[in-house]
């Protein structure tokens, strides 16, 4: 594994804002080289705070659907504030649940743009008054049909949610800037085991010859995020 200075030298170079990688490439070298201690926050604190359930998924009551996005994040993480509700539904599911969203008053927006993706990603977002908005995805790609044969991984609502390594898969695919601190947050609370089981699935659905080592890096920088005062004590100590 190389190490964090040697990531930092090994940028890539001709910087594009439209690709995936170039985009994770530049937050872990500016993360890495800066590498801030701590959070500013209680961040296991905040992970004890009760959370607030703005991810209805009535509409979609019985279909093959889970949480994505920030409230699946929320499961894995500190919860972070969000304006819609992200659901991904099994291929067959999709039509049956956008009737449903039709049939409950919902009003389609447009469909969902993904000209970048490499996990074959579609998909439409909705809206209904007085409602945070919803947005229907899928993919007819096999890591999906893998996500949902996985034991189901439930939130404190009894709302499904897509299991970690597939979570993963999915923000290592789009890397927004969200995204990329939603990676930290979440991979920074596993041990080196439970990392290496999430690069062993993504690198097993993702092309990109990099991201072994880029969720090894989003993990290092989380943990240093979860760094209490007295863990900033001893690595002052472990320098000495």
């Amino acid at each position: 594994m190389s190490t964090a200075d040697d990531s930092v030298e090994n940028v890539r170079t001709g910087f594009d804002s439209s690709r995936a990688a170039d985009r994770r490439s530049f937050f872990l070298s500016r993360a890495l080289r800066k590498r801030t201690l701590g959070s500013g926050s209680n961040l296991l604190g905040l992970m004890d705070r009760l959370r607030q359930n703005h991810a209805d998924m009535a509409e979609l009551d019985s279909l093959q659907a889970m949480l994505i996005g920030a409230h699946a994040a929320a499961v894995y993480a500190p919860e972070r504030n969000t304006n819609d509700v992200e659901i991904i539904v099994a291929p067959h599911y999709v039509p049956e649940a956008e009737s449903r969203l039709l049939a409950r008053g919902w009003i389609k927006q447009n469909n969902l743009l993904f000209p970048n993706t490499d996990l074959g990603l579609y998909g439409s977002a909705w809206e209904l008054a007085s409602r945070p908005d919803i947005d229907i995805i899928s993919s007819d790609k096999e890591w999906l049909q893998e996500a949902f044969a996985r034991r189901p991984v439930m939130n404190r609502w009894e709302n499904r949610v897509i299991p970690l390594p597939y979570l993963v898969l999915m923000k290592i695919d789009s890397a927004r800037n969200l995204d990329q601190a939603d990676l930290s947050r979440m991979l920074g609370r596993l041990e080196s085991e439970g990392v290496e089981q999430i690069v062993s699935v993504v690198t097993r659905h993702h092309p990109d010859n990099q991201i072994a080592e880029d969720i090894r890096q989003y993990a290092e920088i989380g943990r240093w995020e979860y760094m209490t005062e007295q863990d900033m004590e001893n690595d002052q100590g472990r320098d000495r």
